[in-house]
């Protein structure tokens, strides 16, 4: 199965330094006209314009940054655990985005954020980004977390099988 790949925009940096625009209402409605029109669905639509708004009317974003996991890493098998995400810029609507997907967030500080990872969905050593989406819409840089292979515990050699001394006959008279 692939695994998806989280989109960069490349002018966030731009976006992020950006002043506010001055957008009247007739241009808003041009806007969103054009995105019903190119959209796949109404949904997506409304989706992006109000996105495409945010930009032009918003100003400058804060984007989130993200320095560390913990953990870093699970062995196939291990329980599920909280990952917990570390960085800056977190708010109490940033969204994890683990492996591409959004993941139920619990906002912790301005510095970190977690989620929970379900261990029996993961079946094969693998390696999946983590981001971290802001209200804003921005995505952070992305961090990998690695799934890896069972530990491979060696096994204690097998018993040595002595056979039994044969019994002589004085032997079982003794007993």
């Amino acid at each position: 199965m692939p695994v998806p790949v989280l989109y960069q925009d490349p002018f966030s940096p731009v976006l992020r330094s950006s002043p506010p625009l001055l957008v009247t209402e007739e241009q808003k409605m041009y806007v969103r006209e054009v995105l019903s029109i190119a959209a796949s669905d109404e949904q997506f639509a409304d989706k992006a314009y109000r996105a495409i708004t945010k930009i032009l009317t918003g100003g400058s974003v804060v984007a989130p940054a993200v320095t560390g996991l913990t953990p870093a890493s699970a062995v196939i098998g291990s329980p599920n655990f909280d990952l917990l995400v570390n960085g800056s810029g977190f708010t109490a609507e940033s969204v994890i985005y683990f492996n591409g997907g959004a993941e139920p967030t619990t906002y912790v500080s301005a510095t970190q954020v977690k989620t929970g990872v379900n261990m029996s969905t993961v079946t094969v050593p693998s390696t999946v980004p983590v981001a971290v989406l802001s209200k804003d819409g921005v995505l952070s840089n992305a961090m990998n977390f690695a799934f890896t292979g069972a530990a491979v515990l060696s096994a204690p050699p097998p018993p040595v099988f002595t056979p039994a001394k044969p019994t002589t006959k004085e032997e079982k008279k003794d007993k």
